[in-house]
């Protein structure tokens, strides 16, 4: 009788020690998992509203509509379905993002800032540039590997364009402008 109590006994610690192992092995791939997250993932799955606060100290809101490589659209609610790309280097807190994430974005979501910007540039729209010093409106011309040209119309007929070259370390945000 004894002898069956101690193997009943030892069968209970092998399935307590087993459980403590599984326990720790999904403990360490849920943070392993959580590691992995990048921020475009969190702001892709929330179906609500976010608001960005840019390094400048102003504010951008609105929902989750494309991103790539360390950059973001957001359509602005309010805004007559405008939208702002800002890079992620720009931002310095984020409100209301969830903490679920996407699991796969499309290959278009790998797509570099220096391509997004030459998207907005071949579609010749006004845009609205926010720098860390200034805002320049115009349309998008060359996109260099780390600058951006905006096109200012203008003030005169007949008068050459002005161009404004932005850095990329620079750079907070792209509007749509008014059209």
């Amino acid at each position: 009788m004894r002898w069956t109590e101690l193997f009943d006994d030892m069968a209970a610690q092998l399935v307590h020690e087993e459980r403590l192992a599984l326990e720790q092995e999904v403990a360490d791939r849920r943070l392993r998992d959580t590691a992995e997250v990048v921020l475009v993932h969190r702001l892709a799955a929330t179906p609500s509203d976010v608001s960005l606060q840019l390094l400048d100290g102003s504010w951008r809101t609105g929902t989750w509509a494309g991103s790539g490589d360390g950059w973001v659209v957001l359509a602005q609610a309010g805004a007559a379905g405008r939208q702002v790309l800002v890079p992620l280097s720009a931002v310095g807190l984020v409100r209301g993002v969830g903490a679920r994430s996407a699991p796969g974005l499309p290959p278009a979501a790998r797509r570099p800032l220096v391509l997004a910007l030459r998207g907005l540039g071949a579609a010749d729209l006004p845009v609205l540039v926010t720098t860390r010093s200034a805002t320049v409106r115009g349309t998008l011309g060359r996109v260099g590997a780390d600058h951006v040209d905006v096109e200012v119309p203008a003030a005169a007929r007949g008068a050459r364009r002005d161009v404004v070259t932005v850095p990329f370390g620079a750079l907070l945000a792209v509007e749509e402008g008014p059209g």
